[in-house]
């Protein structure tokens, strides 16, 4: 007679945990800052890159590289990074998957990463030609490694937060990244279209900051509600 009556109760007790936990993972999927941030008025004119110093590079590029400082689609703005500067509280431990940065066309793909601070960045050259990979950092140890062979791969860590850390290939002085090194997870990187989301943040009030390695940043304050998503724009004139 008791296991006919806790039977019940059990599957009810069952039924109440699973139904917490998809709340609270639902809670987590919706706790997000997204929007998009635009460039308002007509982008500087792309710039013409000769790539003969490099005969393998040529090869690729008969006709040489065209690149656009600012990159913009429909006035969204491409490869601007975006983090909260202000407001997370406590502390997140770097993930060990790493982020990679590759040389592909003598170039470098992508040209703008964010990783948190002590999280490894895995360097890659899918050209068959010399490159080498040299940051220039302010707050973090600065590096120079040749890759000489296609194929090669290298591991490299920033410790400490610094943002848009240029990046350069001595051998090919047009290729340029940007390393963006924070303390939490809670950054993103435009799209070719602008957008960006940023997931997964706790209910609070952020200062959010949107910085392009061409142009001057711009900042807004942000509250995060619980099951509801935040939308926070950016315009630059």
């Amino acid at each position: 007679m008791l296991a006919r009556i806790l039977a019940p109760m059990g599957l009810f007790a069952l039924a109440v945990l699973v139904g917490h936990g998809e709340a609270r993972g639902a809670a987590s999927a919706a706790r997000a800052i997204a929007g998009k941030v635009t460039y308002q008025g007509p982008g500087p004119a792309p710039e013409k890159v000769r790539v003969s110093a490099d005969p393998r590079c040529q090869q690729m590029h008969p006709n040489g590289l065209e690149r656009s400082l600012i990159d913009i689609t429909g006035g969204g703005l491409a490869d601007a990074f975006v983090w909260l500067k202000g407001g997370v509280v406590g502390d997140y431990p770097a993930p060990t998957e790493p982020v990679i940065l590759d040389q592909r066309g003598c170039e470098y793909h992508p040209q703008v990463i964010g990783v948190q601070a002590g999280q490894p960045i895995r360097i890659l050259n899918s050209d068959d030609t010399l490159h080498n990979i040299h940051p220039r950092p302010t707050n973090n140890r600065e590096f120079n490694i040749g890759q000489p062979r296609k194929g090669m791969e290298s591991l490299r860590t920033f410790e400490s937060p610094e943002l848009m850390i240029p990046v350069g290939c001595d051998v090919h002085p047009w290729m340029r990244a940007y390393v963006s090194v924070v303390a939490h997870p809670f950054f993103a990187i435009t799209k070719a279209d602008g957008t960006y989301e940023i997931k997964g943040v706790p209910p609070g009030e952020y200062e959010v900051e949107v910085y392009h390695g061409q142009l001057k940043s711009l900042t807004r304050t942000i509250t995060v509600k619980a099951l509801q998503a935040a939308n926070a724009d950016f315009a630059f004139q």
